[in-house]
């Protein structure tokens, strides 16, 4: 029994541990750049629940759990696409 709950309270960490990351885009004017920006970010198998916003210029996602993402693999993947990252926010 004391293992099981050890085990579950390891699954509710690395689930706290998942962040939430929004990304301010310069370049995105088309349906096109959204799918080129979510293609990459999901290349980088660090990136999961990926929401490109067009109007906003936002790519917002979390961290696949147990992976982190850094800054400047979420600026490569952007740059791969087409576009420059302007700032990155984690929540």
């Amino acid at each position: 029994m004391k293992i099981a709950v050890i085990l579950l309270g390891l699954c509710f960490s690395f689930a706290a541990l998942a962040k939430k990351i929004e990304v301010d885009v310069k370049g995105m004017s088309c349906g096109m750049c959204v799918s080129a920006i979510t293609k990459e970010l999901t290349a980088t198998e660090k990136a999961e629940q990926i929401k490109v916003n067009l109007d906003d210029k936002k790519a917002i996602f979390s961290e696949v759990k147990g992976k982190t993402i850094s800054d400047s693999e979420i600026k490569s993947a952007i740059k791969k696409a087409g576009y420059e990252v302007v700032g990155i926010k984690r929540k």
